[in-house]
């Protein structure tokens, strides 16, 4: 991927696009296999259905250069706030602002929604990750806890009010 690829384009999957959304969650997890919850195998076990519920019960934006998917980040929400999750960049277009344009897209979707706040759980090591969010004002709430029940990793919670 080279620095004259074209604009960045940022979507909303639909749930027809399960295979974009499989596709690019598969190459994140392989990328990172340890800054998700979900592990490889997991996600090679859901079904096609599975893949299109997800996208029914959430937003999943898509990042794209030309008519490569490079990007995703999820969105859901609760009672009162929505929940960052799921973001990924390929390590070829990191640099280019696609992080930047997929938060923006999630904070968006969120405040479209009438939340209150923007929440999301970093693993603990991934500074990269904790720099960008700060960047976009979110800040450390306290609440710490594991990846997962019984999993050693550590995760903590960021918030953006809105």
């Amino acid at each position: 991927m080279g620095e004259t690829d074209g604009a960045i384009g940022i979507r909303r999957l639909e749930p027809n696009e399960w295979a974009v959304f499989r596709g690019v969650r598969l190459r994140a997890l392989r990328d990172a296999p340890t800054a998700f919850g979900q592990t490889i195998e997991q996600a090679l076990a859901r079904t096609a259905q599975d893949w299109r519920d997800v996208l029914r019960v959430r937003a999943q934006f898509a990042a794209t250069v030309s008519t490569e998917t490079v990007g995703t980040v999820g969105v859901t929400t609760d009672a009162a706030s929505a929940h960052l999750i799921s973001m990924w960049v390929d390590p070829r277009a990191r640099g280019r602002g696609v992080s930047d344009l997929l938060i923006d897209a999630a904070v968006g979707w969120a405040v479209e929604r009438g939340c209150a706040a923007v929440r999301l759980d970093v693993t603990e090591g991934n500074t990269a990750a904790e720099k960008l969010y700060r960047r976009h004002g979110f800040v450390p709430t306290g609440r710490r806890g594991p990846v997962e029940p019984g999993d050693p990793r550590m995760e903590f919670e960021m918030r953006l009010l809105l």
